[in-house]
């Protein structure tokens, strides 16, 4: 089980190492400006807001996991055949919306199964999402290399082979083992409106629309600085392998510091990430700060999985999952693509990440001071 887990998560963000870094750059060369990729990228976050508890729910009331899983992935990998395909904006952002319905919540019920089998073999889940890291770096760094031969136009293919592999593998792997209780609406309306809770959530959004407006762009920052798609796929295979050691030490690192000082660690790095980024001059020098993703998103994910897993009841594991991917992913991405194509088109791309500096230092003070009133 544990083998097929690791495969299962290798492949799925190998699949989602081909989709999010490239994705964009085949709008562009689709022919979409700045704020028509910012748009259609937010529609995955958009989505995310809308369907991403249901999901949760769903997956709880059913008892389920894998299934839904199995279904997820199989529609995806049939929507994909479109969404590669079709050059008219307004029918590409109705394909998206459908696609994203299906692929998005993919991410919190695969972090699930790996919570669960995590806890029955007493080892982290670091040491199971750190394979995704891996999948996500080699998948960016092949992509990159292939594009400059094969043409952008072509990553579909590789994606479709990815989705389809991850889906055996969907077939294969364990479910996870449901709890006696059933869950009520009324406990997940308790969980979600703990005050703690809500400021966490929020602060967490403000971070988190940084980072998902950097990956919507950071292809673009990088052409902008005269790099090639090879370029675009160093930097993001850097990244997810900076991650792996953090995953690695997550256990360590949760030990000896609670979530919230980890997320006011995380939040201090992005701040130093973006003030980098903006004084870059050179798409190597991009390439090289990317090897602090793994301390600015890294810690930021471990601590938001596993304060949330945490606080929630047994029976709403999903419910939880859900309601922090709708802030993490669904709120935080439409803020970060909408607002960062917005300021790259009125101001440029090294504007944008001052302005995503500034926002992160304010972010990490103001944890800092929460933690020292004990607000938090």
């Amino acid at each position: 089980m544990e083998l097929k887990i690791k495969l299962l998560v290798f492949f799925f963000y190998a699949s989602v190492g081909v989709l999010i870094p490239f994705l964009p750059i085949v709008f562009k060369f689709q022919g979409m400006d700045s704020f028509q990729i910012g748009f259609l990228m937010a529609i995955g976050p958009f989505v995310s807001i809308l369907v991403q508890s249901p999901w949760g729910i769903l997956s709880d009331k059913l008892k389920t996991v894998k299934k839904i899983v199995v279904l997820q992935l199989a529609v995806s990998l049939l929507l994909s055949f479109f969404l590669f395909n079709i050059s008219s904006f307004y029918l590409l952002a109705l394909i998206v919306f459908i696609f994203c319905v299906f692929f998005i919540p993919l991410f919190v019920l695969l972090d699930c199964l790996i919570m669960d089998v995590a806890a029955k073999s007493k080892k982290s889940f670091g040491g199971y999402r750190l394979w995704g890291s891996i999948g996500f770096a080699a998948a960016a760094l092949f992509t990159g290399k292939i594009t400059v031969f094969i043409g952008i136009e072509n990553v579909e293919h590789l994606y479709q082979l990815l989705t389809l592999i991850s889906l055996i593998l969907a077939f294969l792997v364990v479910d996870v083992v449901p709890t006696k209780k059933r869950p009520k609406f009324a406990e997940f309306k308790k969980l979600a409106f703990q005050k703690e809770l809500i400021i966490v959530l929020l602060l967490i959004t403000f971070v988190s629309s940084t980072n998902k407006a950097n990956d919507t762009f950071i292809g673009m920052f990088i052409q902008s600085l005269g790099g090639n798609e090879s370029d675009i796929g160093w930097a993001w295979m850097i990244g997810p392998i900076s991650e792996v050691l953090v995953f690695a030490l997550s256990v360590s690192m949760l030990k000896r510091s609670n979530e919230i000082k980890l997320l006011t660690i995380a939040a201090a790095v992005f701040a130093i990430r973006w003030f980098l980024f903006a004084i870059a001059k050179s798409p190597d020098l991009v390439i090289f700060i990317q090897v602090l993703h793994g301390l600015s998103f890294g810690l930021l994910y471990i601590a938001a999985v596993s304060y949330i897993y945490r606080i929630s009841p047994a029976e709403l594991k999903g419910s939880g999952m859900g309601l922090m991917v709708t802030f993490f992913g669904g709120i935080a991405g439409i803020m970060g693509s909408l607002v960062g194509g917005a300021i790259i088109d009125a101001l440029g791309l090294h504007t944008m990440y001052y302005i995503f500096a500034a926002v992160c230092l304010f972010v990490a003070v103001v944890l800092m001071v929460l933690i020292k009133t004990r607000v938090i």
